[in-house]
């Protein structure tokens, strides 16, 4: 028996049925033998992982997928063992799961930090192409920069709360150590989406579009028919607006 588990092989005639009927109930006779050792192998490669961007229950999926790839490719008459054969085939398995799972990880994060740049630049000015050339003029003083920096920091942090992730908290604090923090964090949510509800129609499909779609002003900028530099322009409009909006509400403490 394959040094990776215990498991008795199953009968000769179960195989030799599975191969000549491929009858699924009987390949589902075959799963449950090995499940055993297909969840041991996926727990050791578990294990030895670096990282924890990929959860257990995904690397179990993955050794899952290999052992019914196994079952079926499987040749008893030339294969002495199947524990063998289907080791190889269900590390590889995972392996090649954790590959693409890696890859898409960082494409996602890649995507999502074009998007934040997209933001910032939106906010401070930054990206020439978002400005009229009448307002691209002489360097501002120090202290009108530190203004600007700390208005782009309310934005950008009122944007972390409208994404439909719902994971922006403060540096440091864990996510939902506070149960009071995280009622009024809902609260903030609420009235901050319906305040895109309230925007003008273009902004509010720019707002829909780049916060819970993910999409990036170039998409957005295609499918509204304008420039990328005019989404910026729209963007930055439409977090003022909601901004204004937010401080009249608390300056009245005005329920929406």
């Amino acid at each position: 028996m394959d040094q990776e588990g215990t498991e008795l092989e199953p009968e000769v005639d179960l195989w030799d049925r599975y191969r000549r009927t491929r009858d699924p109930h009987t390949r589902h006779q075959l799963v449950r033998s090995y499940l055993g050792m297909t969840h041991r192998i996926a727990a050791k490669l578990f294990g030895r992982r670096v990282g924890n961007t990929v959860a257990f229950d995904d690397y179990l999926q993955y050794a899952r997928v290999g052992l019914l790839e196994a079952i079926d490719r499987y040749d008893a008459t030339r294969e002495a063992s199947f524990a063998t054969f289907a080791a190889y085939r269900i590390r590889g398995s995972v392996l090649n799961g954790l590959e693409q799972a890696t890859e898409s990880a960082a494409q996602a994060a890649q995507r999502r930090r074009a998007r934040l740049q997209e933001r910032a630049q939106s906010l401070d000015g930054s990206d020439p192409a978002s400005r009229p050339q009448s307002e691209r003029g002489p360097a501002s003083s120090a202290a009108d920069r530190f203004a600007g920096m700390v208005d782009v920091a309310v934005l950008l942090a009122m944007g972390y709360v409208l994404e439909d992730t719902g994971q922006w908290s403060p540096e440091g604090a864990p996510a939902n150590s506070d149960p009071y923090r995280s009622v009024a964090l809902e609260r903030v949510r609420e009235r901050l989406n319906r305040l895109v509800d309230a925007l003008p129609e273009r902004e509010r499909c720019i707002i829909r579009y780049h916060y819970f779609q993910h999409m990036e002003f170039q998409a957005i900028g295609e499918l509204l028919e304008v420039s990328k530099g005019r989404i910026s322009q729209l963007h930055a409009r439409a977090l003022q607006l909601i901004r204004d909006g937010y401080e009249a509400l608390e300056e009245f403490d005005l329920e929406l």
